[in-house]
């Protein structure tokens, strides 16, 4: 069973810190979410779990190795990160951008191989894009780049995933394809760290959500148990009501307009 566990993160710029004593794990197969207004640090928290930033307090885990004790090839075969944002400005075409993502199993003069190619083909018909196999990365939607940027993270085979606000730039069409791939994942043993704003997005993912508070505290737990109207009206500091939903057999989460 992988695990990634936190222990008293603390990570600052300058002199002040914007996350302090954070607890978390997520386990093989597990979906955490975390929520969080703007600014207040979600990304941060996902740079050092990914291992971007290194310069923070307290312990990260996986499978009880500190993460910044484990050497960057080691890394990339153990976790795989989704930055928000990623601007794709290359020529490639979809199959061989993400046979680059196989670079770390290979020496510097080695050539990816049939087994390499065979897993980029499952990784595309996992991702939905089977019609654009061959098509420029140049010339594909802002949904199709992210779908491929995850693809990318995928052919790395990592045990765990990490992601910062996946769906942020897509349209609901989009953020639904990226949903139903991370409930998938996480079914095929995968454990995923990922952040949004939206509550609605965890009711239907994750099986654990972890809110990061103004007063740079963090609380994890269940998904039922932690979103509710009080918890999320503080967390985002402004009137929110849930109603649970007949057809879709969830809570959906609302802003109240007065």
């Amino acid at each position: 069973m992988f695990s990634l566990v936190t222990d008293n993160l603390s990570f600052a710029y300058k002199d002040s810190n914007t996350i302090d004593n954070v607890n978390l794990k997520v386990e093989s197969g597990q979906v955490l979410v975390i929520l969080g207004p703007n600014g207040i640090g979600k990304s941060t928290l996902i740079n050092c779990l990914s291992g971007v930033f290194s310069k923070y307090k307290g312990s990260i885990k996986l499978d009880n190795d500190e993460l910044k004790k484990i050497d960057s090839k080691k890394l990339s075969h153990k976790l795989a990160l989704v930055s928000q944002g990623v601007n794709i400005n290359t020529n490639l075409s979809l199959f061989d951008y993400l046979l680059l993502g196989r670079s770390s199993f290979h020496s510097i003069f080695s050539q990816p191989n049939k087994n390499d190619e065979i897993l980029v083909d499952s990784i595309i018909t996992k991702i939905g894009l089977e019609s654009l196999k061959f098509t420029s990365m140049q010339n594909m939607s802002g949904g199709q780049k992210q779908l491929a940027n995850i693809g990318r993270a995928l052919v790395q085979e990592p045990k765990l995933l990490i992601m910062d606000e996946p769906t942020s730039a897509l349209d609901y069409k989009n953020q639904v394809k990226v949903l139903k791939l991370v409930k998938s994942l996480s079914k095929q043993g995968i454990a995923i760290v990922m952040s949004t704003h939206d509550p609605n997005q965890a009711t239907m993912v994750a099986d654990s959500v972890g809110l990061l508070m103004s007063n740079k505290t963090y609380n994890q737990g269940s998904t039922n148990v932690i979103l509710n109207d009080q918890s999320l009206s503080k967390l985002y500091q402004t009137p929110i009501i849930s109603t649970f939903s007949d057809d879709l057999q969830r809570n959906v989460f609302g802003i109240e307009m007065g």
